[in-house]
């Protein structure tokens, strides 16, 4: 049994076959991608939901506690920073180090396995790109952080310094473009094969570094905003687009934009490959429950929908999204006044009352208000509900009406529709 000890029910010969490789590596593949069901923590820091890093931009109302002026952010009590760093310790499942403890093991294990060169190089190049990935949520936080490139034994003794915000940058672009040259022959003629969609390729490693080199030259890492830091990443990312091209990837509607956007609005709602789509998350619609569970389900089309039609409608725009919203002419309205780097205001006037006049194409592919016909399968009726239209005969409508007049007047017995 001591010989056999092992913090992560591993062990190395299970690296030997290309089987055990493959699950391996899509455990390390589950711990790192982030999910929409999710909360922000240790695995991500936000979800894209109306979560605490959402609500600092304009698409989410309300504030969250970066943003509130009204509470003083504080590392002990009250108005706490939350913990994107360390995770539950006592879990090697549920820590940015436990998880990068089992990216390590799993490059190491792959690396001194008995699989052919060509295995390796295939598993490795993913396994290389997770680790920079892990990296580069650390340090968007939290700038330098201890580069651990080995399987540690948990004690004490185990301490490796932090090291610098320049440092790390460094190790995640090395590791990308190890990634990128370790999957160059798998990758690079199109992508992956249909069945192998979702996995990271040699596009994926040197997109991901273009935003890393991005993030260094911005103004939280470039205080005194040298321009080479900005040069060099355009001249990287310009010498890495046609490694990225060839994996597939490009403009999907360049050219041809469709009526009224509607090649444009393809891209969200598409079955198969979507050539914008770099590095993708998958979701299923299969049951939970069963072994082994595989289910991964998105729920992003229910909180959209309208809450009279079984859904939750939690994702509300604020009125700066809407009000910023490129005119017809593809400028900003004239009377936005908050944010003035876009082109020359519009030709169009902007009315607040009616907002979803003269607007850009895209802006109907995006917003749903009064009039809009919602369209999707199923019956969004149920038995709290009058709704006059079904399935894809469904008019959204932004009214109330009461069944008597004393329920009109008595706004809390709920007797509303």
């Amino acid at each position: 049994m001591q010989e056999k000890k092992n913090y992560e029910q591993t062990d190395v010969n299970a690296y030997n076959s290309y089987v055990g490789s493959l699950g391996r590596l899509a455990d390390c593949y589950m711990l790192s991608l982030p999910d929409v069901n999710g909360n922000p923590g240790w695995q991500y820091t936000s979800t894209g939901k109306s979560d605490d890093l959402s609500k600092c931009t304009e698409e989410y109302y309300g504030f969250g506690i970066f943003v509130n002026p009204e509470k003083e952010l504080s590392a002990i009590s009250g108005n706490v920073v939350p913990d994107y760093f360390q995770g539950d310790a006592s879990n090697i499942r549920a820590s940015a180090w436990g998880r990068i403890r089992n990216i390590n093991d799993c490059i190491q294990g792959i690396s001194n396995s008995t699989l052919s060169q060509e295995q390796k190089n295939e598993l490795l190049g993913q396994a290389y790109f997770l680790r920079a990935w892990c990296y580069y949520l650390l340090v968007k936080w939290y700038g330098g952080v201890p580069i651990i490139t080995e399987v540690q034994p948990p004690l004490a003794t185990s301490v490796t310094p932090r090291s610098t915000t320049k440092q790390c940058i460094e190790f995640i672009c090395s590791d990308l473009d190890h990634s990128a040259e370790l999957l160059k022959p798998f990758t690079t003629k199109g992508g992956w094969s249909t069945g192998e969609y979702g996995r990271v390729t040699s596009g994926t490693a040197l997109a991901l570094k273009g935003r890393v080199l991005l993030l260094w030259a911005s103004p939280l890492f470039n205080r005194e905003n040298k321009e080479e830091r900005w040069q060099h990443a355009y001249e990287t990312m310009k010498a890495d687009l046609p490694i990225i091209e060839s994996c597939g990837y490009g403009l999907a509607y360049e050219n041809n934009p469709g009526t009224n956007a509607s090649n444009w609005a393809k891209m969200f709602v598409e079955d198969g490959v979507n050539k914008e789509a770099v590095f993708v998350v998958l979701y299923n619609n299969k049951a939970s429950g069963g072994v082994p569970d595989l289910h991964r389900n998105n729920p992003w089309e229910r909180s959209i929908r309208p809450a009279n039609t079984l859904a939750s409608a939690s994702s509300t725009p604020t009125s700066n999204i809407v009000a910023l919203f490129p005119m017809a002419d593809g400028h900003r309205p004239a009377s936005y006044d908050s944010y003035k780097t876009l082109p020359a205001s519009s030709t169009y006037d902007y009315d607040k009352a009616h907002p979803y006049m003269n607007r850009d194409p895209r802006f109907y592919r995006t917003f749903a208000f009064t009039g809009v016909r919602w369209r999707y399968d199923g019956n969004p009726m149920n038995s709290n509900n009058n709704i006059p239209y079904q399935g894809n005969n469904y008019d959204l409508w932004s009214y109330v009406w009461y069944l008597t007049d004393e329920a009109r007047n008595n706004i809390v017995d709920g007797k509303t529709y």
